[in-house]
C-alpha cells in the first residue's frame, strides 16, 4: 500500500444511495474520517445535478438505484465528455455481487467496489487505495475509465502421463506418512 497521505478533510464526496439508513451510514463514516464536502443523492436524476453542477474528489454509488443501476450511471458520466466529474474516482457499494455484476462493473469504467455490510476501516481503506494510486484514465470507442490491472489468465495445461504419475505417487507417500496412533493402536 502507499504511504501517501489523503487529507480527507478537503474531499468532496457525492453518496448516490436509495436507501436513507444506508445515506446516513455513509455520511457518519464519512465525516468520521473528516470528510466536511459531503452531497447525497438518492437515485440517479436526483444526483444529475450534483454530478454536472460541481467538482468531486469521489463519488460513492450504490449499484441498485431504480430504473438505473450504479454501472449504468457510471458509463453515462464516463462517456459524457461535457461532464466536470468525467474522471472522478467511483466507489460501488453493493449487497449481491455476482460474476455478471462484477463483469458489469468493471465494464463501467468504475475504480472499485466494495460489499455490504459495510465496515469503517474497509470504508476508509478502500478510499485511500482509490485516492493514493490513482490508476491512468483510459478513453477509448469502448470503455472509458481506470485502466484495469487485468493480467493475461494463464492457460491451464493437460498434464503429461508423466506428470500425473509423479503426482500420485507423491499423493500415497502423503497419504502413507499420515499414520495416526489412536487407543494405542498404529492405523
Amino acid at each position: 500500500m502507499s504511504s501517501t497521505k489523503i487529507d480527507f478533510a478537503r474531499l468532496r464526496v457525492l453518496v448516490v444511495e436509495n436507501h436513507a439508513l444506508m445515506r446516513r451510514l455513509l455520511g457518519e463514516m464519512l465525516w468520521g474520517f473528516g470528510v466536511h464536502h459531503i452531497r447525497f443523492a438518492r437515485d440517479v436524476p436526483d444526483s444529475i445535478e450534483f454530478i454536472y453542477g460541481e467538482p468531486f474528489d469521489l463519488v460513492i454509488l450504490d449499484f441498485f438505484l431504480g430504473e438505473l443501476d450504479g454501472a449504468d450511471f457510471a458509463k453515462f458520466v464516463r462517456f459524457d465528455d461535457n461532464c466536470i466529474n468525467r474522471q472522478v474516482p467511483i466507489l460501488l457499494i453493493t449487497a449481491t455481487p455476482d460474476h455478471r455484476q462484477v463483469s458489469k462493473v468493471l465494464d463501467s469504467g468504475i475504480d472499485a467496489m466494495l460489499a455490504k455490510p459495510i465496515a469503517a476501516k474497509g470504508l476508509f481503506d478502500r478510499i485511500h487505495a482509490i485516492l493514493a494510486n490513482p490508476q491512468p484514465f483510459v478513453i477509448t470507442n469502448e470503455y472509458v475509465g481506470p485502466a484495469r490491472r487485468r493480467s493475461r489468465p494463464t492457460v491451464a495445461r493437460r498434464p503429461g502421463a508423466a506428470t500425473f504419475k509423479a503426482h500420485a505417487l507423491a499423493n500415497a507417500r502423503r497419504e502413507r506418512s499420515k499414520s495416526a496412533i489412536e487407543d494405542g493402536f498404529l492405523f
